[in-house]
């Protein structure tokens, strides 16, 4: 019976080294959650992005070229575009290396980049936290990219940090911020376009789309011009093209000005 009480005290005393451990996997109360756990300032979905705009300018045409268009195809066009180029913070290791301790190593590569998720502080000093790892392993990096000395989890939303000793090998690796980019969708800003729309009561049908900058919103507008069957030359908003055939099937035709 003895032995029966010696080992009910030893369970009890487990348990409360248990739960007064910075991270358990267990269930514990949200008082001990808040209390041994760190809060985390996670980052907006592109809070870190900084926003620049590239202009292209793209025109389908070349003067005194023969060209053939179909019912609704595009007779000329000239546009110029607005992209927008996100350029995302990441961090890069100065070399291969791992947060090593007795259990699997925390590894990182050189060849990969690696986003921050989000920030905590930790006696005074604020750590960003990089991403999870497929084990749900998080590096702390501080504003110079030293290595934290200790691995965390993700626990209910806030950073625990493992009791696990971790040794940085090899010495000295740090991670440096870099940017990738990527681009975003274009977006017309000004130009024109016209469009052969076939035959109609022995007329040639022509749109013209016009597309011309208004205070940051770009305006578009539309006319249809019309043209006996017979003219060979015609005139659109300053555009001049040679009709050299015209048929059911389409339009051929020469471009003289722009």
């Amino acid at each position: 019976m003895k032995k029966i009480f010696v080992a009910i005290a030893l369970m009890m005393v487990a348990s409360c080294s248990y739960l007064k451990g910075d991270y358990t996997l267990g269930r514990r109360n949200t008082f001990n959650d808040f209390f041994y756990t760190y809060n985390i300032r996670y980052y907006e979905e592109g809070a870190l992005e900084d926003l620049e705009t590239e202009t292209i300018s793209v025109s389908d045409y070349k003067k005194g070229a023969m060209r053939h268009a179909v019912p609704g195809g595009v007779v000329v066009s000239s546009k110029i575009y607005q992209k927008t180029i996100y350029s995302d913070e990441f961090v890069r290791p100065t070399g291969k290396g791992a947060m090593v301790s007795y259990t699997v190593p925390v590894e990182f590569s050189d060849e990969k980049m690696y986003r921050a998720m989000g920030e905590t502080e930790i006696d005074g000093v604020t750590y960003r936290l990089l991403e999870p790892n497929r084990l749900g392993d998080v590096l702390l990096i501080d504003g110079r990219g030293n290595i934290y000395p200790r691995v965390g989890r993700i626990y209910n939303g806030r950073l625990a940090l493992l009791k696990t000793s971790f040794v940085l090998e090899p010495h000295g690796v740090k991670f440096l911020s870099e940017t990738k980019s990527r681009a975003g969708e274009e977006e017309i800003m000004s130009g024109f376009e016209i469009r052969y729309q076939g035959i109609e009561d022995y007329q040639m049908v022509f749109d013209y789309i016009n597309v011309s900058p208004n205070g940051g919103q770009p305006l578009q507008t539309e006319k249809t011009y019309k043209f006996p069957m017979y003219d060979k030359k015609i005139d659109i908003e300053g555009v001049i093209f040679e009709v050299l055939d015209i048929n059911e099937s389409g339009i051929e035709y020469k471009i003289l000005e722009i």
